[in-house]
């Protein structure tokens, strides 16, 4: 009987001591928040090095300044290699994040070009 007890009790502390969920809320609806960015994008994958070896897109905010490397996704893009894209994304911030991951949110708003490379 004191170890069914004991069990039990155990039982119910260990079940209040549960943690919230340290992964970021994503909605599949469009983001409420956030700012509307154009993004050009060039026509290949380049290596990168994230966490481990990954092919990245190169991106851009203007079409004259330098390409840099991005290590996520844009939600709702799909990337064709061979072919430049100019795009309005929506950028909103996420929070509880892991500290590798990124903290912001790109989300494809419009396509506005795709041009052969």
């Amino acid at each position: 009987m004191k170890n069914k007890s004991l069990a039990l009790l155990l039982l119910a502390g260990l079940t209040g001591c549960s943690q919230p969920s340290t992964s970021p809320e994503v909605s599949a609806s469009a983001p409420a928040a956030g700012k509307n960015e154009t993004l050009y994008v060039n026509s290949r994958l380049v290596d990168c090095v994230g966490v481990a070896p990954m092919k990245c897109m190169q991106v851009r905010q203007s079409p004259d300044a330098q390409w840099e490397l991005f290590y996520t996704q844009i939600e709702g893009f799909e990337f064709t290699p061979g072919y430049r894209y100019k795009l309005q994304v929506n950028v909103s911030e996420l929070e509880n994040v892991p500290a590798d991951a990124s903290s912001l949110r790109y989300v494809l708003v419009k396509q506005l070009e795709k041009t052969k490379a």
